[in-house]
């Protein structure tokens, strides 16, 4: 039988137990730092740390712009490789990157502005301000109408995750066509096929619908809008919900390529969906807004929205984990929030915590997100975010363990995983795929680098039978003693 008594998991903060330890006194050692600190998804102490160079060339990512925030400030911006493999132009802090989702918290802020304003009652049935087009009802609207913090939330029922973008040879739909499903449209119609307020769906279409909203209040159009509500206030002066860019951009425009490293179709796609993915900005543009977010957060700043409205958009509505337009990850007492976004070409991350001034914005010109969360990663090491990713202590095997979990396991209902044994190792192997080994962080769990989930063995009380468990919620369940 697997014993039950519990040993501590060994849990140490980030800098405490890995890498250079606290952060260096000036600025160009923390950039030092951070460019070779780059870690996996689970932290090994031990484990090996790699450089952006390395790290770029091992996914394919052409071009990267970070900017880091601390202090409520933008303390560094800089730009690595290039934006277009076949001119050899090399990325600086003023390339225009596609957004991707994280167009979402951005059109999220104008839209909550325009509750501000009283232009829209956020509870309010959003049919209510919709003209050009209106949401049609159903058996599932009947009892629960949809509302903007539905929208912001994705708890309204609403179909459609997200879009794939028009390449230049293809005809642009307007947003009602793509409202309706209808040609040239390439995504399906946006409808209600779920209790609105029931629970938490991801879905682009509802953002489209707010995008719709705003134009019908308003009768601009919708990138003016976003310039004239939140852009402009905020000063993200290289912003634009342009679809496609104007011709004055178009040169600072990076191109995009896809996790097999082809180009982009046509360079870049557009977007006419843009409050869900049309945004092109810049890292410093993006840290901006972060900054923003944190500081009214505070009571610091309203450029936009009040101390009382950002901190609504940043409680959890519904689901636990995402607010008005954002996601939250409250981590212990700390809270984080952010967004991560992909476009056709291209992807990018924003995070930041809420009260203590720091976070990051990375944008790349490649579908590669587990590249971007490996440096934020080591923005969070060079900076000790507090709790932001703890470092497991692996403990010594007896040879009794390893012979007790090796073996295959049924991982759903016609997978099949296998724990293997090398000798005094151990690794998880899923069929046809690289083995994963296995580091031994408490009596019953065990910890992988590439994975975030952890592993655990039950025993069948019946007939004692190890089966094997994934749990992700072990760190929170595991007190650290500072």
């Amino acid at each position: 039988m697997i014993r039950k008594t519990a040993q501590v998991l060994i849990l140490v903060l980030i800098a405490a137990a890995c890498g250079p330890g606290k952060p260096p006194e000036n600025l160009d050692a923390h950039i030092r730092q951070v460019e070779t600190s780059l870690i996996p998804p689970v932290r090994i102490e031990g484990d090996s740390i790699w450089t952006i160079e390395e790290r770029m060339k091992h996914y394919g990512v052409p071009g990267v712009s970070i900017a880091v925030i601390q202090d409520n400030k933008i303390s560094w911006s800089k730009a690595y490789g290039i934006m277009d493999k076949e001119s050899k132009e090399p990325v600086t802090t003023q390339t225009l990157f596609q957004a991707g989702s994280i167009s979402k918290p951005v059109s999220a802020f104008g839209a909550l502005k325009f509750a501000a304003m009283g232009k829209i009652s956020a509870d309010e049935n959003i049919n209510t301000y919709l003209k050009s087009w209106q949401l049609p009802e159903n058996e599932f609207t009947k009892g629960s109408k949809v509302t903007l913090k539905h929208l912001l939330s994705h708890t309204g029922g609403v179909t459609v995750h997200g879009f794939l973008g028009y390449s230049p040879d293809l005809p642009v739909p307007t947003l009602v066509q793509i409202l309706n499903g209808e040609t040239p449209a390439n995504s399906p119609p946006i409808r209600i096929d779920k209790l609105p307020g029931a629970d938490f769906r991801y879905s682009g279409g509802g953002y489209c619908i707010m995008q719709q909203m705003l134009i019908d209040i308003d009768g601009k159009p919708f990138p003016q809008i976003m310039q004239e509500q939140v852009l402009g206030p905020l000063g993200m002066t290289s912003s634009t919900y342009d679809q496609p860019l104007s011709k004055e951009k178009l040169p600072l425009a990076a191109t995009g390529y896809l996790p097999d490293g082809a180009m982009t179709k046509g360079k870049r796609h557009t977007y006419p969906e843009m409050a869900a993915a049309g945004l092109w900005t810049t890292a410093e543009d993006l840290a901006r807004f972060a900054i923003e977010i944190q500081l009214a957060s505070k009571g610091e700043s309203n450029k936009v929205l009040s101390r009382e409205q950002v901190n609504e958009m940043l409680t959890p509505y519904i689901s636990k984990e995402v607010g008005l337009g954002i996601f939250v990850d409250v981590l212990k007492s700390d809270v984080y929030f952010g967004h991560g976004g992909w476009d056709e070409g291209f992807s990018s991350a924003m995070t930041a915590h809420r009260d203590k001034g720091y976070g990051v914005v990375v944008l790349t010109n490649s579908n590669h997100p587990p590249f971007i969360d490996e440096l934020i990663r080591a923005v969070a090491l060079t900076y000790e975010w507090s709790d932001f990713m703890p470092v497991y202590k692996p403990m010594t095997m007896d040879p009794e363990t390893i012979q007790r979990v090796a073996g295959r396991y049924k991982y759903d209902s016609d997978g099949v995983s296998e724990v293997v044994a090398k000798g005094d190792k151990l690794f998880y192997q899923y069929t046809g795929m690289k083995p994963m080994e296995m580091f031994k962080v408490s009596d019953s769990t065990f910890a992988r680098s590439e994975r975030t989930a952890f592993i655990q063995f039950k025993a069948n009380p019946v007939d004692g039978q190890l089966h094997l468990v994934f749990r992700s919620d072990l760190a929170d369940s595991v007190k650290y003693e500072h």
